[in-house]
């Protein structure tokens, strides 16, 4: 599916200007490992202690990237300089950086709930509730369910590692830019396999804990969560992420200005791209420990 989504965004750029497309993406993720190991942590779980470790690392990797793509988002957004039109005759209006952040904001949205309407909670404490619903599955008091999920070495060295692939408190050249969207691009993509795992690993070895956090609510900060709905989302908004990142990604490269050649810029790019699958591997051979 998402081979058919990334060909036809491809088909929208005229044929002289660079696009990421099916091959780009593949020809990384067809050597990935990451989710792999991913799968094989997940099954190595014998007993809840094991499982609160897993879970407790992995909620907190996840809990720096809405901060990540939000900071990237506004970084994108203000290179008025950067990203312009070139057939817009008008030098005033002719600035596209807002149109190029805009399909990486759609993700931050998500991430830090929608305050529409419908309100809903963020990410974070959409997964805070299913940390805290799980230790309470288990019997955990505060003090026992603290030293399960307290963040491991590899875990804050893969969070710094990811802060800096988004460029968080950095001065961002052209090429950390691009790296920075190519890195976004790759955590997204990543994460729409990474939440399925976790799911079919949840229904179908831990079945009385899944129904359990399906019929229960969790008060995070005075406001009840269901605890299931965490993974449930992210098993369903990672691939539009995924979808609108690829786009922006796109976007940059019709509307860039710079000096640099298009390969160049390509190449920025996917280099991101290759060091977020990189820093996932890592962060999930450490879960294997």
């Amino acid at each position: 599916m998402i081979t058919a989504d990334i060909q036809t965004t491809s088909s929208n750029y005229s044929r002289d200007i660079e696009v990421i497309g099916s091959l780009d993406v593949y020809s990384v993720l067809n050597s990935h490992v990451g989710n792999q190991t991913f799968f094989e942590a997940l099954n190595k779980i014998r007993d809840g202690d094991r499982l609160m470790r897993v879970l407790g690392q992995y909620i907190q990797f996840n809990s720096i990237f809405a901060s990540g793509t939000a900071n990237l988002a506004g970084e994108v957004g203000v290179r008025q300089d950067l990203f312009r039109d070139e057939a817009e005759e008008v030098e005033g209006i002719a600035d596209r950086s807002i149109e190029v952040a805009a399909d990486i904001f759609f993700a931050a949205i998500d991430e830090f709930g929608d305050r529409g309407p419908l309100h809903r909670g963020t990410h974070r404490s959409l997964a805070q509730a299913t940390l805290k619903a799980v230790g309470c599955y288990f019997g955990y008091t505060p003090s026992v369910l603290n030293v399960l999920v307290r963040p491991s070495a590899s875990t804050l060295t893969a969070m710094r590692k990811v802060c800096s692939g988004y460029g968080v408190n950095q001065s961002l050249s052209e090429s950390k830019l691009f790296f920075a969207l190519g890195f976004h691009m790759a955590s997204e993509v990543l994460a729409n396999e990474e939440f399925r795992i976790l799911d079919s690993y949840l229904e179908q070895k831990q079945a009385d804990l899944v129904a359990h956090l399906k019929k229960t609510k969790v008060l995070i900060d005075g406001v009840g969560y269901p605890p299931y709905l965490w993974i449930h989302t992210h098993t369903i908004v990672e691939a539009t992420h995924f979808d609108k990142a690829l786009v922006s990604a796109n976007h940059a490269l019709r509307y860039y200005t710079g000096e640099q050649c298009q390969r160049n810029v390509k190449q920025w790019i996917v280099e991101g791209f290759k060091e977020f699958a990189a820093v996932q591997a890592d962060f999930m051979e450490a879960l294997m420990d």
